[in-house]
């Protein structure tokens, strides 16, 4: 067992004694800010670059988060394990710009180092990284990084127009992920169906994170355009199906627009879709305890981002059928609604 602070050395190390020919680097552009990822083996980066391919390209010289990633068997290294105490699960240390993970049964790591914008990303064997992974890469690290420069990464969808989207919010089934799909091919443009960062202030911003799409059986049978990408789509131990949309669609991706509205799905029987207007306490309730959940670490101040959001803006109830592609037409209303509000 290590200091977990060593391993930014070893890290370190690792990188500068690696063959040119055997990095990968790739930069983008997030809510204004630069990310570099840096791959020691291109296995690994063949797995997780993929969901960035919307984003703007960036140069890496004026990066805000660098981001060092390795797997052991094709590094050729075996990296010491850190002297983090937690349980049979894993831990998540934080000590003051400092933030370590540890997976005790995957051996997977994450840590993050604020004061020098520097995080590693290590797992034993990119052939074994959970199926999820490369749909949603580096969550728990772009939450830390996040939540120091003024963003709030949430459990959410989100779809719109230059002039503004919305943001669907719920717990998983809700309809949120469908719902978003279902939006390609109308006049929405597509930003999320599972995570995006938010921008609270006065008029809250809300930027696409990653250009994957995740839908089980039942979802597909909804989605016609998109069903042949999923039949060739990667697959999760959940049944879910996962796509890359800047593969399959990229007209219809949308980086980052105005946050116009929030509103929070439901599934109900028919095909018709209606929406009403809903209490802000309900709309918290559907984002805060899964982003919360999902996301450890930062939780108060994750909390103080979301409700600062939720008080600049309506929130809606939206009863989906067995049609989703009808709610388009309604969340274009209630954007396009706000949207006279907020001109005038």
């Amino acid at each position: 067992m290590t200091d977990p602070r060593s391993l930014f050395d070893f890290a370190g190390i690792l990188f500068a004694q690696a063959e040119p020919s055997g990095i990968v680097e790739h930069s983008c552009r997030i809510a204004e800010h630069t990310l570099r990822f840096r791959f020691a083996g291109r296995g690994l980066a063949s797995r997780l670059l993929p969901a960035f391919g919307h984003l703007e390209r960036a140069q890496p010289s004026a990066a805000d988060l660098t981001i060092l990633c390795w797997d052991d068997a094709a590094a050729g290294v075996s990296t010491p394990e850190p002297a983090l105490a937690g349980t049979e699960q894993g831990v998540t240390f934080l000590d003051g710009p400092l933030r370590f993970a540890a997976d005790h049964q995957t051996r997977r790591l994450e840590a993050y180092d604020a004061s020098r914008g520097l995080a590693l990303f290590r797992v034993p064997d990119h052939a074994t990284l959970s199926s999820w992974e490369p749909g949603s890469p580096f969550l728990r690290i772009l939450h830390w990084w996040s939540a120091g420069h003024g963003l709030q990464l949430v459990h959410g969808a989100a779809v719109g127009r230059p002039e503004g989207a919305v943001l669907l919010v719920g717990r998983g089934g809700s309809g949120k992920s469908t719902t978003a799909l279902a939006c390609i091919g109308s006049e929405l443009n597509y930003l999320s169906d599972d995570y995006c960062l938010l921008q609270p202030g006065p008029w809250p911003m809300v930027h696409s994170l990653f250009s994957s799409g995740k839908a089980d059986g039942n979802s597909i049978a909804r989605l016609p355009l998109l069903s042949p990408a999923f039949a060739a789509g990667l697959k999760d131990p959940g049944g879910k199906s996962i796509i890359f949309l800047a593969e399959h669609c990229p007209a219809a991706l949308q980086r980052a627009a105005p946050l116009r509205a929030v509103v929070v799905p439901m599934i109900v029987p028919g095909n018709g879709c209606t929406a009403e207007p809903l209490g802000r306490a309900e709309a918290l309730r559907a984002l805060a305890p899964s982003t919360l959940f999902q996301l450890p670490g930062e939780r108060a101040k994750s909390f103080g981002a979301i409700t600062a959001v939720l008080r600049e803006l309506p929130c809606w109830r939206l009863r989906v059928g067995g049609d989703p592609s009808r709610a388009a037409g309604e969340l274009l209303g209630i954007i396009h609604h706000r949207a006279v509000q907020h001109a005038g």
